[in-house]
């Protein structure tokens, strides 16, 4: 069976087409699409025959002691090769997902195509395909945030698209809680943060800054708050100064657009002044230049 497992995954590797290429037409695109899509389907209907395979032989174990179905249970997930379909169908999901966002954004809205696509990135919002107040649907909402990301850095990307992502990645029920108790300076274990920074930077994309300024104050306020600034760096601390510095460059991005150069020039400096040593992601390096040449400080 392991066997038959590695030549699946041979030739879904074979099969995936590149998605890097630049200039791709529409039908191009569509093909690609469609081909992740497949790729990422067949791997997930092997992970689910896997399990269910594996429930169906462990019924037999059911009269035998707890450390004896515990000790069945851990080889037949071995013999079966589940991990490798496990990793398979996150890797192919991932690569669908990622291209599903980039065919949104790169369709115009008067393609035949179009709300089918807008469709089917809705489904894959946690609400959608997640049981609601459980980790999967955090992660779920996260790996979303992540994908769109890079689409919102882009200063050009249309009003409505924004807007649609901002929808997609409205913070949940408890990243709101976790709001609440910082606002009323009650300590709160740190939770992942992307969702709710990548949904202030679609609605600035969308043109509502009010919404934005919110949301990114919330960042602000918390990440401010694990950064500790006054101690040394260190691997504790790291992580959330990088956060801190990511919400103040995006907070001087909001300023200089709202047309407040005073408060985007201090929240610019502020940032750049945060983990000098560790030169910040491509995406951020877009939002600085962008940011500058609103302040007139350079040229694009």
């Amino acid at each position: 069976m392991r066997l038959c497992i590695v030549l699946s995954l041979c030739i879904f590797k074979l099969a995936l087409p590149s998605f890097a290429e630049k200039n791709q037409t529409l039908e191009q695109i569509f093909e690609t699409l469609d081909s992740l899509k497949f790729n990422y389907t067949k791997a997930s209907n092997f992970l689910n025959e896997n399990e269910r395979a594996r429930k169906e032989s462990a019924k037999k174990d059911a009269d035998l002691p707890l450390n004896i179905r515990q000790r069945n249970h851990q080889k037949r997930v071995s013999e079966s090769g589940w991990l490798e379909l496990f990793q398979n169908e996150k890797k192919t999901y991932d690569e669908y997902l990622s291209f599903l966002v980039h065919t949104f954004v790169t369709l115009p809205f008067n393609n035949e195509r179009f709300e089918e696509i807008k469709k089917e990135l809705n489904q894959q919002h946690p609400d959608n395909c997640k049981n609601s107040l459980t980790e999967s649907w955090t992660t779920q909402l996260g790996l979303l945030a992540q994908k769109i990301y890079p689409h919102l850095v882009n200063q050009n990307i249309n009003k409505k698209k924004a807007a649609f992502f901002a929808k997609l990645t409205k913070p949940g029920g408890g990243t709101k809680f976790e709001d609440f108790l910082h606002f009323i300076k009650i300590g709160a274990e740190p939770q992942n943060w992307e969702a709710q920074n990548v949904y202030s930077l679609a609605a600035l994309r969308a043109g509502k800054i009010s919404t934005a300024r919110s949301e990114n104050k919330k960042l602000i306020l918390k990440a401010t708050k694990y950064s500790r600034l006054d101690e040394p760096e260190d691997q504790f601390n790291l992580r959330n100064r990088k956060h801190l510095r990511t919400y103040r460059l995006q907070r001087a991005l909001i300023e200089a657009i709202d047309g407040n150069k005073k408060e985007a020039t201090k929240y610019l400096s502020e940032a750049m002044d945060i983990a000098p040593t560790h030169s910040p992601s491509n995406e951020l390096k877009k939002i600085i230049d962008e940011t500058k040449f609103i302040l007139g400080q350079s040229q694009q």
